[in-house]
């Protein structure tokens, strides 16, 4: 690959080797020419932005070596590139991601970014507690903790190894005096009090689609993508317990994804009444607000 030299040479062949064969996308990025930029940029640690200052910039022998093996695995092994880069650039912010843990993809952050407008009237001028439920590498927490400066909040997963990617976040950010990383099954491993927020994204993609899934998505930690042959079987257990673990006017905040459909007919079916499902600016779907009034009815349900 002698002729290859400048960051406008590897992004030119990284897009042809891209049309040369299958890849599919999905984590972090909408367009080949995106997925180009965040592996050749992502791989001399440089921001996924295409800074064309640097484009006519040379890399070092070394460096043409490093991004020609990631080029490569993301080919031909077809690992998604924050798994290559060991980065996640979601809403705007690096974070540690390895496979211990699912690449941060989750629409919830505009939620999040609104200030939880409409269900909180904004700005809020209290502090705020919270709770990160399966929280993977701990990006939902962590945005919330930087944008609710005062608050404090629990990051919970049942993974030890997601835990400590979490904790390396959480220390990256600089938020663990606000923060506390916990390994707990559900609710089970909380200690006693109530939070505002509750923020779950579980694992709930069902049997057919984990079958059908794209190679680069099988990458992924299973336990953390599916529970149960419909998806849902931790869903259900968490419905069930989380009002116990609300304030009076706190929130859930659930991401159920493609099995929001069934969960929506199964709550309806059970209690006569309909959810209300989130829109988003930038995508995503299956995401809905429950208050602990609609929780507490669901408890019976569930």
């Amino acid at each position: 690959m002698t002729e290859l030299h400048t960051l406008r040479d590897f992004l030119r062949w990284t897009l042809s080797e891209f049309g040369r064969h299958p890849v599919e996308l999905g984590h972090g990025t909408d367009s080949l020419w995106d997925e180009a930029l965040a592996l050749v940029f992502g791989a001399l640690s440089l921001p996924p932005d295409g800074d064309e200052r640097l484009l006519d910039a040379t890399l070092t022998v070394d460096e043409r070596r490093h991004v020609l093996d990631l080029i490569q695995k993301r080919v031909y092994d077809r690992i998604p590139v924050p798994y290559l880069t060991k980065t996640a650039w979601y809403a705007g912010l690096p974070f540690h991601v390895d496979t211990r843990v699912l690449i941060p993809r989750s629409p919830i952050f505009e939620l999040i970014e609104r200030e939880f407008d409409p269900w909180f009237e904004t700005p809020i001028d209290r502090p705020v507690r919270f709770l990160d439920l399966c929280t993977g590498s701990g990006c939902l927490g962590i945005i919330t903790a930087l944008t609710f400066p005062e608050s404090t909040g629990v990051l919970a997963d049942l993974e030890s190894d997601a835990c400590q990617v979490a904790c390396e976040n959480v220390d990256f950010h600089q938020v663990g005096d606000r923060l506390e990383v916990i390994q707990s099954d559900g609710f089970g491993g909380l200690s006693e009090g109530t939070f505002d927020v509750i923020i779950c994204n579980p694992p709930y993609v069902d049997a057919e689609d984990m079958a059908t899934l794209p190679p680069e998505f099988q990458k992924e930690p299973t336990v953390a993508l599916t529970s149960g042959s419909d998806g849902l079987t931790l869903v259900r257990r968490l419905l069930g317990q989380a009002a116990d673990w609300l304030a009076s006017e706190g929130i859930m905040v659930l991401e159920v994804g493609n099995t929001w459909g069934l969960l929506d007919r199964e709550i309806t079916s059970r209690t006569g009444e309909s959810v209300q499902w989130c829109e988003f600016e930038f995508g995503g779907h299956g995401v809905c607000v429950l208050s602990k009034q609609e929780l507490n009815t669901l408890y019976s349900a569930f």
